[in-house]
């Protein structure tokens, strides 16, 4: 199969005033903006009233060699929570390390101003850039119950009670 070349232009930028540590150590995110460029002011017509947002942001703080990371531990949950998470494959995972260095979060959205929309839960650094944004709708998870695997569920049980 022949490669394609993929030509992506951020829309915009992440504002927040937290530090990256802050960031990194928060289980369920940080407030924060997401600054939209005037150039795609205008698709943010509508938007108000969902209350959460699927964002994509590009983790440009992580290396060239993080993009060869294809098993991880998550690192979060053992430095928050003392506890020793198994080794699984970055497609498991929410690490910002993988093959395109892609971030997708689900993001409470508090408010929109002019372009800045004010959101909750955020776990992208000051200055990630933001590739898209799209809506929480409820055809996302059609009256389904979210299923998790045993070692997942067996985890989050640990971590819950503490």
């Amino acid at each position: 199969m022949k490669d394609i070349h993929i030509d992506l232009k951020p829309i915009g930028v992440v504002i927040n005033n937290h530090s990256d540590e802050e960031v990194r150590n928060s289980l369920f995110g940080v407030q924060g903006q997401i600054f939209i460029y005037d150039d795609y002011k205008d698709g943010l017509c509508c938007l108000q009233g969902f209350s959460h947002i699927i964002v994509i942001g590009y983790a440009h703080k992580l290396k060239e060699e993080d993009k060869k990371v294809l098993k991880v531990r998550l690192r979060k949950i053992e430095r928050l929570y003392n506890v020793q998470t198994p080794e699984v494959g970055v497609f498991s995972s929410g690490s910002p390390a993988r093959p395109n260095l892609l971030i997708i979060s689900i993001l409470k959205l508090i408010d929109i101003k002019d372009n800045i929309l004010y959101v909750d839960n955020l776990d992208m650094y000051d200055k990630t850039p933001i590739l898209d944004i799209r809506p929480f709708t409820m055809e996302r998870i059609p009256n389904e119950e979210i299923k998790v695997p045993e070692w997942y569920a067996k985890l989050f049980n640990k971590i819950k009670d503490k």
